[in-house]
């Protein structure tokens, strides 16, 4: 039977009251700190879906021309509820979309994976096309939990894409 939670020892419960204590004095909670770090997370984490977003909304007006890119964005980053006919055209036309985070050679990269439908009226069998990008992109770039899995995992992190639903 193992135990789980091992009782800290002296010098570590010393180092971490000083090192509050020195927060403390300097204005430096530990909640603080953690607080100041989660945005900085987000913003990158936004950063990465607004390019997703932006290259996906591309291969959607390049795939079908009357899908507006600027709405595609929009539907893209959450905001379908405000473009419900390019929302439906959106759904109607990307079949499925992949975002994988890996690393080579000491660097990272982004690549995203989409397959989309155009239009089809002539009765013919759909075509599928098949798009593809990738980017390098810093470490910090990617989110936390991505992160982690890449460090665990040691191999590429696949993530499935969905459509964002409206943000409240």
């Amino acid at each position: 039977m193992s135990n789980t939670s091992q009782p800290q020892g002296c010098l570590t419960v010393i180092g971490r009251l000083l090192i509050d204590w020195l927060g403390a004095l300097f204005g430096f909670t530990r909640r603080r700190m953690q607080s100041a770090i989660e945005p900085l997370d987000q913003t990158y984490q936004e950063y990465v879906d607004g390019w997703v977003s932006e290259r996906l909304a591309q291969w959607l007006h390049e795939t079908r021309p009357e899908i507006d890119t600027t709405e595609a964005v929009q539907v893209l980053t959450g905001e379908a509820d405000r473009y419900p006919e390019a929302a439906h055209r959106i759904r109607e036309t990307l079949i499925d979309a992949k975002v994988t985070f890996s690393q080579r050679e000491s660097k990272q990269y982004l690549e995203i994976e989409s397959y989309m439908s155009p239009r089809q009226s002539n009765g013919k069998q759909p075509r599928i096309l098949r798009w593809r990008a990738e980017r390098e992109i810093a470490w910090q770039e990617i989110p936390d939990d991505i992160r982690e899995r890449l460090i665990r995992l040691r191999q590429p992190v696949t993530l499935s894409y969905s459509i964002p639903q409206a943000l409240r």
